[in-house]
């Protein structure tokens, strides 16, 4: 298995994550694909991927299973994942002629470090959804 996640200001690629064992199906695809969204520079994709990822665990029953509810409720209400969200509404919603993503003159750098931010929202947040399962096995 593969990780996405931060070193200094740069993102890379780990070689682990504790809670893709725990992934469905369907968000092991998914994280597949957000892989070679960012491999390919396919900004846009990987912030629309992240919060994908996301929707598909915490809206899989299956997910309870694993997943403690108190922290399910702490990061659905968190502040990071309202960003995503409102970042992802932002790339799929039309809101009328602008400038750029957002409004910026640089799309391409805004969407890019959207992107790692939207990859660190995921990752810490599935990885302390599912810590206590992963700290068992």
């Amino acid at each position: 298995e593969i990780r996405l996640s931060l070193v200094g200001s740069e993102m890379c690629i780990r070689d682990r994550s504790n809670y893709i064992p725990f992934l469905n199906p369907h968000a092991k695809i998914l994280y597949d694909e957000i892989i070679i969204a960012f491999k390919n520079k396919m900004w846009a994709s990987v912030i629309i991927l992240s919060l994908t990822i996301i929707d598909n665990v915490i809206m899989d029953e299956r997910s309870l299973n694993y997943i403690d509810g108190l922290d399910l409720n702490d990061f659905k209400r968190s502040k990071n994942l309202k960003w995503l969200r409102i970042r992802r509404n932002q790339i799929l919603h039309y809101e009328g002629p602008i400038e750029g993503f957002y409004g910026s003159n640089d799309s391409k750098n805004a969407l890019k470090e959207d992107s790692k931010k939207a990859i660190k929202i995921m990752d810490v947040g599935l990885e302390k959804l599912f810590i206590r399962t992963s700290n068992f096995i």
